[in-house]
């Protein structure tokens, strides 16, 4: 059941991304962003088998931050856990912007107030995760099957009506732009997958974290390959198809107008549940990392507090979620949604590079230690995510035409974060007690086991 659940939550944090966004890539073409969704689908596959070896050794709830601290060193450490806390937060703040784009078809006053959509999902996003325990799992798990449900029936409706033939283009739709339009759309293939990579996070709340995390997370990342190959198909092979499908909001409503003999905004309204649903489990996903950092005192120690009742990091919640919250003002009004996107995954690809770097240096360093699972695809799957991870890295600083906005946000955000680290972090940085239980073991091979024993 444990296993079940963590598949539900990977369910919940990524399905938004399968019905939402990922189709503005089929501007490059049918078969070039079909090759790039292959591409980053194996990363992802690759990634995730490293990780769930990764957890089946060392269950840390901190995910990438603690690892980066015992294999690149304390500094680099603090800046993945900062790259992931800022790529949870612009995830929840684009998820929660489109969500209410949305809804504002439905309901006129969010057209005109887009805010009240956006507190509203925060609100019930925080205020489940705050309750925690059965709630909080219950909830998500109906989350998971409804978006899945969903999902699975606009597939199995749609596969009898596929015609590639006449729907997807034709040779005029198979290479578009040819190789910097396949560059400028590759980041968006990450759309079918981003958020797999956070159940790691969950050791915590399950038993036998060990044991449960790698079938969870393998089981998850291949249900989701599956389905993105599957929406994929759908998509272009069924009426409008091509090129109409590239530029829709919504890209499943052609299917569920057919369905339901609705329109376009009654359409809308399944698609609900999964777009929300992506950005609670990020807002949970941000929360476990700032949650860690402050455990380690790598930022202020009050967001790692526990609410006296529910036992949930309250003030990482609410602090987060509020700092996110504002952003969507930025985004929505400042039309910064791309850009926004294109940082989010630029410090997504930074975290995947130190969670792939820390894999093979527990393969060479520590052979002998026990593992419940072994990644089938090993050191060479580890060697090829990297690649492909700084393939996206170089898509975004140099093919996206916007000056390079994204990568100058980014060089701001780091420098932001090295400053406060040398003039605060650093001095007051400690071993939490879960880095104390499984973490340890791999400072000691580090060459900064000195500071180690200071800080002790």
């Amino acid at each position: 059941m444990a296993s079940f659940n963590l598949w539900a939550v990977g369910i919940t944090v990524v399905i938004g991304g399968q019905y939402f966004s990922w189709n503005a890539g089929l501007s490059a073409g049918t078969v070039s962003y079909g090759i790039a969704s292959i591409l980053m689908g194996f990363a992802y596959l690759c990634m995730c088998m490293c990780m769930a070896e990764m957890s089946s050794m060392v269950p840390f709830e901190g995910g990438a931050f603690g690892l980066a601290r015992c294999t690149w060193g304390f500094y680099a450490g603090f800046i993945v856990g900062c790259c992931e806390a800022v790529q949870y937060i612009l995830y929840v703040t684009c998820s929660f912007v489109g969500l209410g784009r949305m809804v504002a078809q439905l309901w006129p006053l969010i057209a005109e107030r887009p805010y009240i959509s956006w507190l509203l999902s925060y609100a019930l996003s925080s205020a489940m995760l705050v309750m925690g325990g059965k709630a909080y799992w219950r909830w998500n798990m109906a989350l998971a099957l409804v978006s899945f449900s969903i999902l699975l029936m606009y597939v199995l409706e749609s596969l009898p009506h596929v015609d590639i033939t006449a729907h997807a283009g034709g040779t005029a739709m198979l290479v578009v732009g040819g190789g910097s339009q396949f560059m400028l759309v590759f980041p968006l293939s990450a759309w079918y997958f981003v958020g797999v990579e956070s159940l790691n996070r969950l050791c915590a709340e399950v038993i036998e974290p060990r044991v449960t995390i790698p079938i969870g997370q393998v089981s998850c990342v291949l249900t989701l390959i599956v389905s993105a190959v599957l929406i994929f198909v759908v998509s272009i092979g069924t009426g409008p198809g091509m090129p109409t499908i590239a530029t829709s909001l919504a890209p499943m409503n052609f299917g569920f107008k057919r369905m339901f003999n609705c329109t376009d905004d009654v359409a809308t309204w399944f698609a609900l549940p999964a777009t929300f649903a992506t950005g609670q489990g990020f807002v949970q996903s941000y929360t476990k990392v700032v949650s860690a950092m402050a455990g380690s005192q790598l930022v202020p120690a009050f967001l790692h507090h526990k609410h006296p009742t529910f036992h949930t990091p309250v003030n990482a919640i609410l602090c987060t979620s509020t700092l996110s919250f504002a952003l969507c003002f930025v985004d929505y009004y400042y039309a910064l949604d791309a850009m926004l996107f294109n940082t989010c995954i630029f410090f997504g690809c930074i975290s995947y590079l130190s969670q792939c770097v820390g894999y093979i240096y527990l393969k060479k360093n520590f052979r002998s230690m026990e593992r419940k699972f072994h990644s089938p695809l090993g050191r060479p799957g580890a060697i090829y995510a990297i690649l492909i991870w700084t393939t996206t890295m170089l898509a975004i600083t140099g093919f996206q035409g916007d000056g390079q906005a994204s990568i100058l946000l980014v060089v701001g955000i780091l420098s932001a974060c090295s400053v406060y680290y040398y003039a605060y972090a650093k001095y007051r940085q400690k071993f939490s007690e879960d880095e104390r239980k499984t973490l340890f073991f791999a400072h000691v091979g580090t060459i900064e086991l000195v500071h180690v024993v200071a800080m002790i």
